[in-house]
Order: structure tokens, then C-alpha cells, then sequence
């Protein structure tokens, strides 16, 4: 049983990881959810999954300031006719945020945000002239309530994030988790979430990928408190 279970996990992600491989023009980035715990704590993750491959930084400027930056890269290849096409999403973003500790472990933050990107141009119902490419932008705010200690950090995240590709601009609702496991400094990172457009489907003019899932590598290099 345990192994059937674990090969329909490993099917499920691979036809996530394939999805982009349909005309999608927003795919949207992986959580990233430091949870930072006081001034000095800073952060590297590593991942890959559905959403390409990222690299994800975070640091604690005071006990409640943080920063981060993040960038994504994927790649694709399609064969139309004879002819062998690549296409690429790239995102680099940055972003401010406020963290706030209710108890020895648990976290709130709130991020926001925005950064530049490009991606295919692929539009639907409009004829498009442009280049096969096309720089968008996006916009977003970010609150997440997290646990953690020193073998296991959790956050329920929640973030809105205004996209603007080409002719319109759309509004994303897009929830998922986030979990790190391991001790202290190192942990395995794994992050499962969905994007869902605010505009009805017959009014957009480009597609998004509904679900992530990445996974990855989580390495903190600074001071960490849990209690005052």
C-alpha cells in the first residue's frame, strides 16, 4: 500500500511539473515564508519543482524588519513541426516585511512586494504581433501565520498578487503551506499551493498554472532566537 501511495505522489508531481508544457503564460513562484526570528537571522533556499528552479534569500534587518529576495528560472523545450522551440519564464523579485512573535513559537509576517520577469506570449482571443517573449511585472502582499522550533518550521500562507502581462493586468488569490524539517541550520524545504484568478475565465486573455509544488533545500546562517 505505502508503495503504491508513494507512486501515485511521484505521478502526481511529475504531471505538475509538466503543466507548463500547455500554453501558460504566469507561473506563479514558490512561498517564500522566512518566518525570521530576531535581527541577524538570514536565509538561502534552494528549489525545484513545478515552478522551475529558484533561489529564495531572507534576512532580519531588526527583531521585526525583514527583507527578501527572490528569483525563478525555467525552462522548456516544444517541438512544432519540424522546428525545436525554447521557451523561458524568468522572475526576480524583491520585498519588505513585518514579523511579529505571539509566543515562544509561533509567528506572524506580512510581506509585500514586486519584481519584473518574462515570459512567453501566449494570449488568447486577441491577435498578438509582438515578439515570441514579453516582460510582465508583478505585484503582490504576502501574511502568513507560522510554527517553529528547532526541528520544524510551518506557515499557512496567503498572498494576493496583481500580474500584468502584455494587454491586461489580473488579480491572483494564491494560499498554499510551507514546511521545513531538519535541525537548525539545515532542512529539507517542501511547499504545495494553488493560484487562483479573480477575473472569470472567458475575460482573461492568458492562462496561469493553478497548483505548485516544490521542493528543496533550506540553509539559515544567522542567530536564532525562540524565547525571550
Amino acid at each position: 500500500m505505502n508503495q503504491k501511495i508513494i507512486a501515485s505522489l511521484f505521478r502526481l508531481l511529475a504531471f505538475f511539473l509538466v503543466l507548463p508544457a500547455c500554453k501558460i503564460a504566469y507561473v506563479p513562484n514558490t512561498f517564500n515564508s522566512p518566518l525570521l526570528r530576531n535581527r541577524g537571522d538570514a536565509q538561502l533556499n534552494v528549489w525545484g519543482g513545478s515552478a522551475g528552479f529558484e533561489v529564495q534569500t531572507a534576512i532580519a534587518a531588526t527583531d521585526n524588519i525583514g527583507l527578501m529576495v527572490n528569483g525563478q528560472y525555467q525552462q522548456d523545450k516544444k517541438t512544432e513541426g519540424d522546428t525545436e522551440i525554447t521557451e523561458k519564464r524568468t522572475l526576480v523579485e524583491g520585498a519588505v516585511g513585518y514579523t511579529e512573535r505571539f509566543s515562544d513559537m509561533g509567528i506572524f509576517e506580512i510581506y509585500a512586494g514586486g519584481g519584473v520577469g518574462q515570459v512567453p506570449a501566449h494570449f488568447r482571443n486577441i491577435t498578438w504581433n509582438g515578439t515570441p517573449d514579453i516582460t510582465y511585472s508583478r505585484w503582490f502582499i504576502q501574511p502568513a501565520l507560522g510554527f517553529c522550533n528547532d526541528w520544524l518550521d510551518f506557515s499557512v500562507v496567503n498572498r494576493l498578487s496583481l500580474v500584468d502581462i502584455g494587454p491586461q493586468r489580473n488579480w491572483f488569490y494564491e494560499p498554499g503551506i510551507v514546511g521545513k524539517i531538519g535541525y537548525k541550520s539545515i532542512r529539507l524545504v517542501g511547499c504545495f499551493g494553488f493560484s487562483f484568478p479573480l477575473r472569470g475565465y472567458d475575460q482573461r486573455y492568458w492562462d496561469n498554472q493553478l497548483v505548485t509544488i516544490s521542493l528543496g533545500l533550506h540553509v539559515n546562517f544567522g542567530k536564532r532566537i525562540l524565547e525571550d
